[in-house]
């Protein structure tokens, strides 16, 4: 029997539109406007109700921090995510839930996100004892964006503990925008500690924790449901270059612990000569992929007004503020307090 095709959609990075319909049903739930929201950001009903319609990302985050101003609850974002569901997030939400391992869930949950949301890279790596989940928009010029993150981080461990261990946690929770006037919401959503101004939004978790087996998978249900979720997507979930790989392992690192060759190496399950060699290849080195991240990073972090020097030093991993003063004056040539003058 041949396989039905999806109807194609447009190349932009985008959010689901069966996603934010979830969304919207949960803001009509507690009273909110929504029609002043979508009018707001210029969303349409008709967009909403294409079951494989895509919402440009920038007016689904737009819809969100409107959101936020329109309730009087800078908290709103983490306040509905908590409210989702593994079915709000499609068949990726489902795949994630019939896993046999809150690590396999969250492994499919990471390699298939593109079917829910374009235009974000979510990452699930490895860290000593730790695993790191790590998620952020590409596009830099889509600022403010705190509610997207926070509903994002939220609604996966929600899913988590719906699914797997309703008393799971992570060990530590990290956003890189600015703290909040009241932290405490979302600390005890994830009953540890957060920290704010850091270079990704993450959580890092105790590994051990997220390879108990709850359940036994269904391969036959589960390889159909990733079919479906590769069919949304247009693709096989791309297989990343030796690039890409070391710039995962470079943004679950960066602030927790040294960022070093050998480390990296080991993440990836090669010698140091060997991953050197690979990068040479393809016309690049692990310094050049570290100072490019570490860059990015920290203009985003010097232009949030509440940033302090020493504070962006140590989230990327600086010994400190000077090393820090060194390298982004050799960058730029300027004082990182030049750049945070220019963004007040």
């Amino acid at each position: 029997m041949k396989r039905e095709t999806l109807p194609v959609t447009p190349h932009f990075s985008s959010v689901r539109a069966s996603f934010l319909t979830a969304l919207v049903s949960r803001f009509e739930a507690t009273g909110t406007n929504v029609q002043l929201l979508l009018n707001r950001t210029g969303i349409t009903v008709a967009q909403l109700n294409d079951p494989y319609g895509a919402i440009p990302l920038p007016q689904f985050v737009a819809f969100l921090e409107a959101a936020a101003v329109e309730t009087h609850n800078e908290s709103i974002g983490a306040r509905i995510g908590a409210q989702l569901t593994a079915s709000d997030m499609g068949p990726v939400g489902i795949v994630l839930s019939l896993s046999e391992n809150i690590e396999n869930g969250i492994t499919r949950f990471a390699n298939y996100a593109n079917a829910l949301q374009e235009g974000a890279e979510t990452q699930w790596i490895q860290q000593g004892d730790l695993m790191v989940f790590t998620y952020r928009l590409r596009d830099s010029n889509i600022w403010p964006r705190r509610q997207d993150a926070e509903c994002s981080l939220v609604s996966l461990v929600q899913v988590v503990r719906d699914n797997f261990k309703s008393r799971w946690s992570p060990q530590e929770v990290h956003f890189e925008h600015s703290s909040p006037a009241d932290p405490q919401p979302l600390e005890r959503f994830f009953r540890c500690p957060v920290r704010f101004s850091q270079p990704f939004n993450r959580f890092l978790v105790d590994r051990h924790t997220c390879r108990s087996n709850i359940r036994r998978e269904n391969p036959a249900l589960l390889a159909a449901l990733e079919r479906h979720v590769e069919d949304i997507i247009g693709a096989v979930a791309p297989v990343q270059n030796i690039s890409e790989s070391v710039t995962a392992v470079i943004n679950a690192s960066l602030g927790i612990s040294p960022v070093t060759v050998d480390h990296a190496a080991r993440a990836l399950s090669m010698t140091p000569r060997s991953l050197q060699r690979h990068l040479a290849e393809a016309g690049t080195s692990f310094r050049e992929l570290l100072e490019t991240t570490r860059r990015e990073r920290a203009q985003m972090l010097l232009s949030q007004p509440k940033a302090r020097v020493a504070q962006v030093a140590d989230a990327l991993g600086y010994a400190d503020s000077t090393a820090f003063w060194r390298a982004w004056h050799k960058w730029t040539g300027t004082a990182p307090s030049d750049h945070k003058r220019k963004h007040r």
